[in-house]
């Protein structure tokens, strides 16, 4: 923004230029290029000086009447669309600042060259320097409306914010900035930020609250990256900084160094409870954003970090249960196996996070949405799949947490969660983990025989895609060519005709 705004001056500049001097040199060549006593009402008529500047006066008063007028309209109205501390914002650039006092000087400049002009005193050089410096006043008006439309835009204010946090960080690291005095600036621009982020929301201004949401996992990139290199007091925060947490909370927050992470989840928190039920797409990106951030806490070995963003995740998960919206349960869980995917390496926080699908799978179920359990058999079942894959430490226990699920749901077969744990013998039979195949054929051992033959037949003609549009897209039943063949070698042995 601040490019475009000097190439906008240079560039008007030089079109003013450019014209001014062919306009003077045509009008030099027509009259026999005149001397400069010619040309110059110095010493004949100084009142004609006066008369020169007094207009150029009035259009410097003119002008800064249109700036204070559309800063004036324009800040408060964006401000109360989607910053209330806009006006902070707008006054702490400098270009802003720079041309509201260029404006200033040049109409006092001008009244004061008015006024030292006398019947035998012409103050040529301090003419000269008035029109000079009101031409190039003008010029730079064009430029600079255009910058300050740019500026209220909120897609430039979201970044301003986050510019303006990364320096403060970066400060803070490399020059000793104060900590304590960081902080606050921080908290501040994080806090609006997610101020942003909500207003857009309650206008449904996605594509703002979507930016927003990946710059605040973008400043976490950036604190998570430099945390070993920050000095200790940095981490260190009081109950100003946070009013509603307890004293146990705050020591736990500097114990664990986290406080930047918790400020930051906790506005992407505001953002999904506000945007559930209403704006889908913006669900899936603080989703999203927040499990990106946890796997890269992951790949640092932040565990402190990575286990505060599975905690938000189980609040997600919460909200959703709570308000049984299918679009954000499917996308947690969806999130959920993706996330501990990556985690081969962190078992402990793969076992937590199957323990917290199946505990949020029944806490739904017992709300009155049963079809999450179900769900979850199919998660559950790729998280341990996956695990194997990876060599976790922890596959056996996914595994088991995947069984649990039962099989039965008042009398009847739950088919979905029988086809959920078909495809996963299936898996075993591939990749001939015998005592992991026997385990889930032991775990149907209930099922009736004509059950989980109609659970094959489903399977195996099911289709990649979705009857519906979804965010996965591809359906859950979905069994790839390569595992049929293993899938139907899992049922022989299952239920032998």
């Amino acid at each position: 923004m601040r490019a475009n705004f000097v190439r906008g001056i240079l560039a008007a500049f030089a079109v003013f230029s450019l014209c001014f001097a062919g306009e003077f040199f045509l009008e030099w060549w027509r009259l026999g290029f005149p001397g400069m006593a010619a040309m110059s009402w110095a010493g004949q008529n100084n009142a004609k000086l006066v008369d020169i500047l007094s207009p150029v006066a009035r259009a410097y008063n003119n002008i800064l009447a249109m700036l204070l007028a559309t800063i004036g309209l324009a800040i408060p109205l964006t401000a109360n669309m989607h910053a209330p501390k806009l006006i902070d914002v707008f006054f702490r650039d400098r270009i802003n600042r720079v041309m509201l006092h260029v404006m200033a000087f040049g109409a006092a400049n001008d009244i004061f060259v008015d006024y030292i002009i006398g019947p035998q005193f012409a103050p040529m050089w301090a003419v000269r320097f008035a029109v000079v410096f009101a031409l190039a006043g003008w010029a730079a008006l064009i430029p600079y409306f255009f910058y300050v439309i740019q500026f209220l835009d909120p897609s430039n204010i979201l970044k301003r914010l986050s510019d303006e946090t990364a320096e403060i960080l970066l400060d803070v690291r490399d020059r000793g900035f104060d900590t304590d005095r960081a902080q606050e600036m921080v908290h501040e621009r994080v806090f609006q930020i997610g101020t942003i982020i909500l207003k857009s929301l309650d206008r449904t201004d996605r594509g703002i609250a979507q930016e927003g949401i990946w710059l605040l996992k973008t400043l976490m990139d950036l604190h998570g990256g430099m945390k070993k290199d920050m000095p200790s007091a940095w981490f260190v925060v009081d109950r100003k900084d946070f009013v509603g947490l307890s004293d146990e909370a705050l020591e736990l927050l500097n114990a664990e160094r986290t406080w930047f992470e918790m400020k930051s989840f906790t506005q992407l928190y505001f953002a999904y409870q506000s945007a559930l039920s209403k704006t889908g797409d913006v669900v899936s990106a603080v989703s999203y954003a927040v499990r990106v951030a946890a796997e890269a806490d992951a790949r640092r070995g932040d565990e402190a970090s990575l286990g505060l963003a599975i905690r938000f995740f189980n609040n997600f998960a919460r909200e959703a249960v709570k308000k049984k919206d299918a679009h954000g349960i499917y996308d947690v869980f969806a999130e959920y196996r993706l996330l501990a995917r990556h985690l081969a390496d962190h078992p402990k926080s793969q076992r937590d996070i199957a323990r917290y699908v199946r505990y949020y799978a029944r806490t739904a179920k017992g709300a009155g949405t049963p079809f999450v359990e179900h769900l979850a058999a199919f998660e559950l079942g790729y998280m341990a799949r996956r695990a194997y894959e990876g060599d976790s430490p922890a596959a056996r226990d996914l595994l088991d947490c995947a069984m649990e699920i039962p099989n039965t749901e008042g009398g009847g077969v739950v088919q979905m969660v029988v086809e959920a744990k078909l495809i996963t013998g299936a898996f075993f039979v591939q990749t001939r983990r015998l005592e992991e195949a026997k385990l889930v054929r032991d775990n149907l051992a209930d099922v009736p025989k004509q059950a989980v033959l109609d659970a094959q037949r489903e399977l195996l003609n099911a289709d990649r895609y979705f009857f519906e549009v979804t965010d996965r897209q591809e359906n859950l039943e979905y069994v790839r060519p390569e595992r049929r063949e293993p899938l139907r070698a899992f049922v022989h042995d299952l239920v032998p005709t």
